[in-house]
């Protein structure tokens, strides 16, 4: 009888996760919709913004990043090394503790250390339908426009919802760089978050529950903490995409490519191809 119920409670719990997703997906109203930008600030929560009021997941992901590794440049002319210098970018990608966070916080490194930055992240997205799945495309490559030659690197901290992971969406990765003269794509490795950021692990579940004081961290203009910062410097040095450790299998494919930049573009559009 005890084994029973034993397998009796694991078919239920079973059948339960399941109606869940199922259930996750139904909900999600969006089919089509025009391709929308946000000009995202540190603290800004965007989950309602980009997937609607009501939990849902799309079939299929498609994220494009930018990740620069910047080359040694030989130029005399100052005006023209600070056009083209971009600094080194690393997206840290992570899924948030429940289903309705979704956010970017961007950390700058400048001589004297890491700032939380006072500066906008520019993130468009849009809804497609293709061969019947529901798409959701978030692009982040116009973050290659970030040229300031004070800033010696950027870290996006990427918090993805955690019903990506509990649907097992499939993910598209693309990776930008500027131009392959100046940059390189760098690497795509993956992490264990208790393990290896547990500093900034606590600090990040603190601001989803809303349980961290704004003195205390991710304050704009403000110093990172040494603490912090320390691990900030190993995820730096990545120079790349960082995955937490569930993400790498949800990766079904991946590409590297070269973000167009004209003079008549300015930063934070929509990237033109979402209009196709």
């Amino acid at each position: 009888m005890k084994n029973f119920n034993q397998l009796l409670l694991i078919i239920t719990t079973v059948m339960l996760a399941s109606l869940t997703l199922t259930s996750c997906k139904q909900e999600c109203e969006i089919k089509n919709q025009y391709p929308q930008k946000e000009s995202v600030q540190l603290n800004d929560s965007i989950y309602n913004r980009v997937f609607g009021s009501k939990s849902c997941s799309p079939q299929k992901l498609v994220l494009r990043l930018p990740v620069n590794v910047n080359l040694k440049i030989e130029k005399h002319n100052k005006l023209l090394t600070s056009s083209i210098y971009t600094p080194r970018i690393t997206n840290f990608v992570i899924f948030s503790s429940n289903n309705s966070n979704f956010y970017i916080t961007r950390v700058d490194e400048y001589a004297n250390g890491f700032i939380y930055s006072n500066k906008d992240t520019c993130l468009a997205w849009k809804w497609s339908n293709d061969n019947k799945q529901q798409v959701l495309h978030l692009s982040m490559d116009r973050n290659i426009q970030i040229r300031d030659p004070n800033i010696k690197s950027v870290i996006f901290l990427i918090s993805l919802p955690l019903e990506i992971k509990e649907a097992g969406v499939g993910i598209t990765l693309e990776r930008y760089v500027r131009n392959t003269e100046t940059s390189k794509v760098g690497l795509i490795s993956n992490f264990k978050f208790n393990k290896e950021y547990p500093i900034l692990k606590s600090l990040l579940r603190q601001k989803e529950k809303g349980r961290l004081n704004a003195n205390d961290a991710f304050q704009e203009g403000k110093q990172v903490d040494r603490n912090v910062a320390g691990e900030l410097s190993k995820i730096s040095d990545i120079n790349g995409v960082y995955l937490e450790h569930d993400l790498e299998p949800m990766i079904k494919e991946k590409y590297e490519k070269t973000y167009l930049d004209t003079p008549d573009y300015p930063a934070c559009e929509i990237p033109k191809d979402f209009f196709n």
